[in-house]
């Protein structure tokens, strides 16, 4: 005899979690939608412009690796242009902060209203100094440290193209929350197939991922190209050249870093993992937007004045995106 399952069998196999993602560009949407396609009790998300009315519209449409649609009953979508819905207040388990690094201090200010004393942060946006941020406005017993290294875009409003499988890393961060505050987190994580991986320091973790970053981004953004295209080796020793200046910073700051040489395998690997992906700052420059240099690469240089160590690549790199933005 055939089994059947029924609707509240279905429901209960969910996580009962309620979950946010503010700033859902390209990767909060591929999260999202990961997230709300395995499935947990209320998925929030926050958007704006035209990809924000899209998604309400007609839910969001993931390519590439993977193909499906999540409709848009089965998500609450919030829209920046109207303002952010408090239809669960105090009721979030876990806050994803996907946004532009420019966005963080607002939508952590903003989010404040649907959380609790339980509540667990994790702030994914590109960048030096958003944990610290969090950890000084929300306390430091629920926030994690946190990287994400899936390669997403979007091609039209609405779409998301997952052109890079990654994972996404959490960490414990100075005196914060541990792995066995994180199993929860990581559980869905991992039943959404989003690779979770834990990380004891996650200095060394956001560190990692900041070194990445701006080893890619910049020179992807001023060549106009896919990310594989740096594979070519006088470009791959420019990437890894402009990244050994910023982990040489890291390691005035005492984080305890991998080898030169790990580092570059860990790039190249990225590189090619999300080579057919556009980075998140060569979207921006196409845009018009402004880009996340003030958080990546001018980070670094301002760091580096403190010690009195010069970065020249970085420096020229920040210069050349700047003048882009002010083109």
């Amino acid at each position: 005899m055939a089994k059947f399952t029924s609707i509240w069998e279905v429901i209960c196999e969910r996580d009962k979690l309620n979950i946010a993602v503010l700033g859902a560009g390209s990767i909060g949407s591929l999260i999202a939608a990961k997230i709300a396609k395995y499935g947990v009790d209320n998925i929030l998300i926050h958007a704006r412009g035209e990809h924000g009315s899209a998604m309400a519209l007609n839910g969001i449409e993931v390519t590439g690796k993977e193909s499906f649609l999540v409709k848009n009953d089965s998500m609450i979508i919030s829209l920046e242009e109207v303002g952010l819905y408090n239809g669960l207040k105090n009721q979030i388990d876990v806050l994803f902060i996907t946004s532009k690094a420019n966005d963080v201090v607002s939508l952590m200010e903003k989010s404040v209203e649907l959380l609790n004393e339980k509540s667990k942060i994790i702030c994914l946006s590109n960048g030096l100094g958003h944990v610290e941020q969090c950890i000084d406005f929300f306390g430091p017993h629920r926030v994690f440290a946190a990287s994400i290294s899936h390669g997403a875009w979007r091609p039209e409003p609405g779409v998301v193209n997952w052109a890079g499988e990654g994972n996404i890393s959490l960490g414990k961060f100075g005196d914060g929350p541990g792995l066995s505050d994180a199993e929860e987190v990581i559980d869905l994580l991992s039943k959404s197939g989003l690779n979770p991986f834990w990380e004891d320091d996650g200095r060394r973790l956001v560190w990692n991922k900041v070194l990445i970053n701006i080893a890619i981004n910049p020179v992807a953004a001023l060549i106009g190209c896919e990310n594989g295209f740096l594979l070519q080796n006088n470009l791959f020793e420019l990437c890894s050249s402009i990244m050994l200046e910023g982990a040489n910073i890291a390691r005035q700051e005492r984080v305890n870093l991998p080898s030169d040489e790990e580092l570059n395998s860990s790039l190249h690997d990225v590189i090619k993992a999300t080579s057919h992906n556009y980075c998140s700052m060569l979207q921006d420059v196409k845009k018009g937007r402004d880009t996340e240099i003030e958080f990546l690469n001018q980070a670094v240089v301002d760091r580096a004045e403190r010690y009195g160590i010069s970065t020249p690549k970085n420096n020229l790199l920040s210069e050349l995106i700047k003048s882009l933005n002010s083109y």
